[in-house]
């Protein structure tokens, strides 16, 4: 892999051919893209193979989408703060197709390495499949020296060098540095979870935000672009997390955008622009009759784009075992219809409350309706396993008859 010092000459030249408007602009402001967390590569099982094709496909497209967000912005240049890929093995397939979505994007683009995709032996940005291919307006971060993009415009990464870093990952890329020179802007390229943020859940070191509000304070950095939450988030008017391109769960409350930032002389001003076009939710459905199954069907209807969405759902409650069959059957239909529907195990607690007449209406004789007694007198003495099996019985009954 090229050093950064080469590839900065070409950006910067790239950025001089055509672009004396920008150059000239830059006394006032200067517009980039912040994005984050492509994750290209990731596998999200509960799709389906179907749906996992699709939606792999659709982070590329995201990814291309921030190219036409370039231009219509203007936007000088584009800044990926961590996590391009899933893993340093991703597939060669793969790596091909992000070099291919990066040509779409017809500005500068800076990557950084994160805990994903490390700077670390066997790194796939060392490897003849990303060094081969990868267009030349690309440029990956490979040190915390400040790079001069644009005269008067500094960025400064922290890379990530192994998925497991010592101490606060953000640190590197601006602890020892002095404030900018007059008249330059500088940012900050970093990747990791905020302390603030974190809820001491986090494994590895958290990024100091305490440190980070100083060293924009005192003119250090003029914009902070982090990744590795896939949320949006503003953390303070110079301090964002892009969040991820295209959502990858459902707890994610504001992904599937890319960053305008727009620096000024003094001012700054951020814009979320959307560019996934996938959802996912998770949604809790309480059932006990006939009316709160068609309220779930009614929630089913409503939803809107069901060929790109997918939906982790919960219930507890308990049904008769006729409409407990008409739950099944209508779960396993808008799996067909959705990119995904799936049943959250740890929160499906509908349990089966039959009765006699729901025996009665299947017309079992003999040993079969000796067992579904059996069954249901086993599910009143508290057996949850015979719930499932009663449940199953009657579905196989029901579709006999």
């Amino acid at each position: 892999m090229a050093g950064n010092s080469g590839v900065v000459g070409v950006l910067v030249a790239w950025l001089s051919v055509g672009r004396v408007s920008v150059l000239s602009a830059m006394e006032d402001s200067i517009t980039f893209l912040h994005s984050s967390d492509w994750q290209l590569g990731m596998m999200r099982r509960f799709l389906g193979p179907d749906g996992q094709a699709r939606w792999a496909q659709a982070r590329l497209d995201a990814v291309m989408r921030i190219g036409d967000v370039a231009k219509q912005t203007g936007a000088a240049f584009v800044v990926v703060t961590g996590d391009v890929f899933e893993h340093n093995q991703v597939e060669r397939q793969t790596i091909l197709r992000a070099c291919e979505a990066l040509k779409r994007i017809e500005v500068p683009v800076v990557l950084l390495p994160g805990n994903h995709d490390a700077l670390e032996p066997g790194s796939l940005w060392t490897s003849a499949q990303w060094t081969g291919h990868a267009p030349s307006h690309v440029m990956v971060v490979t040190d915390s020296k400040p790079i001069e993009i644009l005269p008067g415009l500094e960025i400064v990464g922290a890379p990530w060098r192994s998925r497991r870093p010592l101490a606060d990952p953000a640190a590197p890329g601006y602890a020892e540095l002095p404030p900018a020179p007059e008249g330059t802007k500088r940012i900050l390229l970093a990747h990791g979870q905020l302390t603030s943020l974190s809820g001491g859940m986090s494994d590895v070191p958290t990024i100091d935000q305490v440190a980070l509000e100083a060293a924009v304070a005192d003119g250090r950095l003029h914009y902070v672009g982090l990744g590795d939450r896939h949320s949006t988030t503003e953390v303070t008017e110079r301090i964002w997390f892009s969040g991820t391109q295209e959502v990858t769960a459902p707890e994610e409350t504001h992904p599937g955008n890319v960053l305008k930032v727009t620096l000024g002389a003094d001012a700054i001003e951020v814009e979320p622009v959307r560019v996934g076009a996938w959802h996912m939710v998770e949604h809790h459905a309480e059932l006990y009759d006939e009316e709160s199954l068609a309220a779930l069907e009614d929630w089913f209807a409503e939803l809107p784009e069901k060929e790109r969405t997918y939906v982790r759902l919960a219930a507890d409650g308990s049904l008769p075992l006729p409409l407990l069959s008409r739950l099944d059957a209508m779960v396993d239909a808008q799996n067909e219809v959705f990119a995904s529907v799936e049943r959250w195990a740890k929160f499906w607690t509908v349990r089966p409350a039959p009765d006699a007449a729901d025996l009665d209406a299947l017309q079992l004789s003999g040993p079969a309706r000796a067992a579904m007694e059996e069954l249901r007198q086993a599910l009143a003495g508290g057996d949850e396993g015979a719930g499932a099996a009663l449940t199953l019985m009657h579905r196989l009954a029901r579709d006999a008859g």
